[in-house]
């Protein structure tokens, strides 16, 4: 029997050997296989205590979604131009040549009530435009003149709009020049109101309605100037 006093803990397991471990099985998709049955009856387990049988589960095959194509494969898109031909003929400096065009809203968009064989009906109306076009100006001509060569109303949404509307009137290759001048809209609104015999009853009225207020601003205008240089006379003596 060997000494007690002799026995070092530290050499107990000197010689020993882990065993060697138990081979793994590396074949993944029989593990997926394996592991899916297993699933599969614990499923089967819990319906059945919930009273199911199993003739009533029925496996369901989704759709297969068609992939996506590859980005260089998908046709581009044809957007319009941003801006149309006749943008070129509306200039935005006045250039010897030009021809002055002016417009101004007269009403904003409306609806009315029109009688038709059908019976009455409602059509709507784009805001309307009081448009005037003169011919270039020439050095031995005032500017802008009272009467201008064309005066129309137009349905527009925009002032651009409306004045893109003068450009068949003008001659073949002819520009315009969009302006902001002064000029007597009371004698446009008018010449346009006995002029053109297409009107309708609600844009007669608004020509109307526009030289009638054309007219007292421009009296208010007049009357305050003189009772200023009145007041100034009298302050003078």
């Amino acid at each position: 029997m060997a000494d007690t006093d002799d026995f070092d803990p530290a050499r107990v397991l000197d010689g020993w050997r882990p065993p060697a471990p138990a081979s793994v099985d590396l074949d993944l998709g029989r593990l997926l296989d394996s592991g899916r049955a297993a699933i599969d009856e614990a499923k089967k387990a819990r319906l059945q205590a919930r009273g199911y049988a199993m003739g009533d589960v029925q496996d369901v095959d989704l759709p297969t979604v068609a992939p996506l194509p590859p980005v260089n494969d998908i046709p581009p898109l044809n957007l319009p131009a941003t801006r149309s031909r006749a943008d070129a003929r509306v200039l935005e400096r006045w250039h010897p040549g030009a021809w002055t065009a002016l417009a101004r809203r007269v009403r904003g968009a409306s609806s009315e009530v029109v009688q038709t064989p059908r019976g009455p009906q409602v059509e709507n109306h784009a805001p309307q435009w009081l448009c005037a076009l003169w011919p270039p100006q020439g050095l031995d001509l005032p500017l802008l003149g009272r009467w201008p060569e064309l005066a129309m109303l137009v349905s527009a949404e925009t002032a651009f709009g409306a004045l893109h509307q003068l450009l068949p009137s003008l001659p073949p290759g002819a520009s315009l020049w969009p302006a902001t001048l002064e000029v007597d809209w009371a004698l446009l609104a008018d010449l346009v109101r006995h002029q053109d015999a297409r009107l309708r009853p609600a844009q007669a009225q608004a020509l109307r309605e526009l030289a009638e207020a054309e007219r007292s601003a421009s009296f208010a205008r007049l009357n305050d100037g003189y009772a200023w240089r009145d007041r100034a006379a009298r302050r003078r003596a």
